[in-house]
């Protein structure tokens, strides 16, 4: 009779031996990447980041650049002296250079000059932009195009907007 005994054990030993295995999803975790919640775009394959990137605007055409630009270097300040696009009658006014320091942020929205770009686009538009820095790089980002209400109701450079309005996005029709 010790037979049975000895096959309970030994499957309660397989399982406490497999269930870490099996109750795992794997590798490549969804909660190990980056995520950065918004209708911002990112960038994050040079020495600076260019994160939550969006032009603002009040009817399209016209509207204001903000992003986080983000320096990784521990040991070189990097400047951004650049933003150029791709499209016919792209523009930008308003440039000032950014100066990030070794491991600095500098949030665009909030600077005392706001970014104006002009060009041929609308509101839900993805407009393509290629941020220049003092260290060579470049990084090129489509940037979508919301309208000025919402979270971007009081952007500097851009006419209030509606702060409690809703904007569905083009894939959810």
């Amino acid at each position: 009779m010790q037979m049975p005994h000895r096959r309970g054990t030994a499957l309660v030993s397989l399982a406490l031996i497999l269930a870490p295995v099996l109750s795992s999803c794997g590798f490549d975790h969804a909660t190990d990447r980056d995520y950065t919640p918004g209708v911002g775009a990112n960038h994050r394959s040079g020495e600076v980041d260019v994160l939550g990137g969006v032009i603002v605007t009040a009817e399209g055409g016209e509207g204001v650049l903000i992003a986080g630009l983000s320096n990784n270097s521990t040991q070189d300040e990097v400047t951004l002296d650049e933003v150029l696009g791709d499209e016919p009658g792209f523009t930008v006014e308003g440039l000032e250079p950014v100066v990030l320091p070794p491991k600095g942020f500098a949030n665009l929205a909030k600077s005392e000059t706001p970014i104006i770009i002009s060009g041929d686009f609308a509101p839900g538009d993805f407009v393509e932009v290629t941020f220049s820095f003092s260290n060579g790089e470049q990084a090129t980002v489509n940037i979508p195009s919301r309208l000025n209400c919402g979270d971007y109701a009081d952007v500097p450079g851009v006419p209030a907007g509606d702060p409690t309005c809703t904007v569905e996005s083009p894939e959810s029709h």
